[in-house]
């Protein structure tokens, strides 16, 4: 059928522009398609798994092969073939495996694409029931301190990931995704203080989020401070939100977060071991010596009252009986120690409570002979 302007429809070709329409010599053709043969691992071929094609499942020959370091200033994906005389688009600081390689980041990226949620529609916002005046205000500034730890942590991982050289995709592709999830926990935190005419409450003492913002060491020291000192923190304020949340709105947000926080922390757990597995003990005695100025900061900010107290009466449901509630918030500090004690020690670095922060260790009231007994 002729077009509308009743001209014949011309018939797309791949002769070289200028050639006519005449069929072109074989060696002419060949020479203008000589880019299909600019390849590094031709036949290479990727087979779904049971999860689908993943990039775990794309990994594969050369296309698999992490390098240790990468000089590549391009946004070229790890084993195109290279042309020359292509300018640098960026300047990567971050191109050595050891710098921010994990080796779960590859199936940890697959999980938050496929454990994604968005806060306006997954969480019953309907069903939500107005708490008692002084457990609501709690609940909202609480909510306010979750606010301002997701929005440190977007802009933490925001002003690395753009260091980060293309070699690493899986990692980089990773932190989008983590990216993603602490702006969805701003926002859903900023949902829930501000439901039923609410309000947000005072902002944090702040002192951590500087120490975050301001980390310039490396990636790794970053990752220290963001998943070891803050992470820690927050999972576990997630996990005790969720066991004391007094409706199936709360319980079910917070039950969310935890999934994405885990994630997180997995990352950064499995980054951090790795890094000082190849850079050995220097490096780990170094990082224990960085965490004492570290810790007289968290320990000045652990003494602001605000997040604790509501904490308290958001445990004890009210505060009548805010004295059982601070109890429970106790266990939390207590376990927050410990586990960061325990953390550190995973990945590799011999913190103890000999050498941690005495204002810290206080937390967790133990007697003073055994304290100076580690």
């Amino acid at each position: 059928m002729a077009p509308p302007d009743g001209h014949e429809e011309e018939t797309p070709t791949l002769y070289p522009p200028g050639a006519g329409h005449e069929q072109p010599e074989p060696a002419v053709l060949e020479e203008y398609l000589a880019w299909m043969k600019d390849s590094l691992e031709w036949g290479t071929k990727a087979k779904p798994g049971k999860h689908g094609m993943t990039m775990r499942a794309i990994n594969v020959g050369l296309y698999g092969e992490v390098p240790e370091e990468s000089r590549d200033m391009s946004r070229r994906p790890r084993g195109a073939f290279a042309i020359p005389g292509v300018p640098a688009t960026d300047l990567y600081t971050i191109n050595r495996k050891e710098e921010l390689w994990a080796d779960n980041a590859v199936d940890l990226y697959e999980e938050a694409i496929q454990r994604r949620w968005a806060a306006h529609i997954d969480i019953p916002w309907d069903n939500l029931e107005p708490l008692s005046e002084e457990v609501e205000l709690a609940m909202r500034q609480l909510c306010t301190e979750l606010a301002q730890q997701a929005s440190t942590e977007t802009d933490v991982v925001g002003q690395w990931l753009h260091r980060m050289n293309y070699a690493y995709h899986e990692v980089k592709n990773f932190l989008a995704t983590e990216l993603f999830d602490t702006a969805r926990h701003y926002e859903a935190f900023r949902r829930r203080a501000l439901a039923h005419g609410g309000s947000l409450g005072l902002e944090s003492p702040g002192q951590m989020n500087r120490r975050l913002l301001e980390s310039r060491a490396g990636w790794s020291e970053t990752a220290l401070y963001l998943y070891i000192i803050r992470g820690t923190l927050t999972l576990l304020i997630y996990r005790y939100g969720e066991a004391y949340a007094r409706n199936w709105p709360d319980k079910i947000l917070f039950g969310r977060c935890i999934q994405d926080k885990a994630r997180h922390m997995a990352y950064g757990m499995a980054h951090l071991k790795y890094a000082i597995e190849q850079r050995g003990s220097d490096y780990s005695l170094g990082l224990q010596r960085l965490m004492a100025g570290v810790e007289q900061d968290l320990a000045s900010e652990m003494e602001d009252p605000v997040l604790w107290e509501a904490l308290a009466i958001i445990f004890g449901d009210g505060i009548r009986d805010i004295v059982a509630g601070m109890d429970v918030v106790k266990d939390l500090q207590q376990q927050y120690i410990e586990q960061y004690l325990a953390r550190m020690q995973w990945i590799g670095v011999r913190k103890t409570h000999g050498n941690l922060n005495q204002d810290l260790a206080a937390y967790l009231r133990l007697p003073k002979t055994t304290q100076a007994s580690n």
